[in-house]
């Protein structure tokens, strides 16, 4: 029987699903995240005052340009130390694979940023797999009628971090990026030595149980154990480690397999009325490609 293709609706949840994992161990962890990657950033913030986290005002300020971005990752305002009412933007975009034209991106929103608060921002691009095609950390046009242009903004390439190093820092980010680093395109018995692996170094780490819940629980999400043998598996390994976390993880696994059950049942139900629909159309004497095309339905 023949195939649906992956739909259009399914990358864009799987984006929103990536977008959402980094929103989520960027605002919860952001002092620490400054402290590793904007280390002259982080000794200049007063971390006694909140971060005002502004992304969705950008976005509905923004909706009127037809060719804006819908939304920036994280654009962030922090209070300086400096006293007064010293405040500035972080502007910080996450990059996985695909998505070419990072820089020109930056650049476009450093444009909608200050357009709209009449700031410079602070930009920052999280970049997690290599751009070999393209030039990083710069947007610039050289000689454009005598016009010229280059802006410059801050990278960090979590694909160049060495693991003993982010294994052995007491920053709680490098275990992030270390997971981001060391989970793409591997099986899922790796993935499952992974976690393993990041679980028990949590637990030796000291820091304090929420703090190692939360961390925890980016982790997880990003490695991404789908095996539920293994997520089992998992789970016995590490209930004599006593660990709070896995009152989380042992919800997470279940939580995700009663979803992934659900996606998969809708999924069958929209294939069975796309072939019910195209073997009608076909049974009343249309083309079975021009049937096809009109439900969607894959023919190979």
């Amino acid at each position: 029987m023949p195939e649906i293709k992956e739909t259009q609706e399914t990358k864009e949840k799987e984006r929103a699903d990536y977008d959402g994992l980094w929103k989520d161990a960027i605002e919860r962890f952001l002092p620490q995240l400054l402290k590793r990657v904007l280390p002259d950033l982080y000794a200049d913030i007063d971390f006694s005052v909140k971060p005002e986290f502004l992304s969705q005002e950008l976005r509905d300020s923004v909706q009127r340009d037809n060719n804006a971005a819908v939304y920036v990752d994280e654009l962030i305002k922090l209070t300086l130390k400096n006293g007064g009412s010293a405040w500035i933007l972080l502007h910080i975009e996450v990059q996985g694979p695909g998505g070419d034209g990072i820089s020109g991106r930056m650049f476009h929103y450093m444009t909608l940023i200050y357009a709209h608060h009449r700031v410079m921002p602070v930009a920052l691009a999280i970049l997690t797999s290599r751009r070999p095609s393209e030039v990083i950390g710069e947007y610039s046009v050289e000689n454009h009628y005598g016009t010229k242009l280059s802006y410059k903004y801050n990278c960090f390439e979590v694909y160049k971090q060495d693991n003993k190093e982010m294994l052995q820092s007491n920053n709680p980010f490098d275990l992030i990026f270390y997971a981001v680093k060391n989970t793409s395109k591997t099986s899922q018995q790796k993935k499952y030595a992974l976690l393993l692996k990041l679980a028990r170094m949590l637990a030796k780490k000291g820091w304090n149980e929420d703090d190692r819940r939360d961390l925890f629980s980016f982790i997880v999400r990003v490695v991404n154990l789908t095996d539920t043998e293994l997520q089992q598996k998992f789970i016995e390994e590490v209930k004599e480690d006593k660990m709070a976390e896995l009152t989380f993880v042992e919800k997470y696994f279940r939580d995700e397999g009663r979803k992934e059950g659900i996606l998969i049942g809708e999924k069958r139900a929209r294939t069975e009325e796309k072939r019910s629909i195209y073997e009608r159309l076909v049974a009343d004497g249309m083309p079975a490609q021009k049937a096809a095309v009109v439900t969607g339905w894959n023919l190979q």
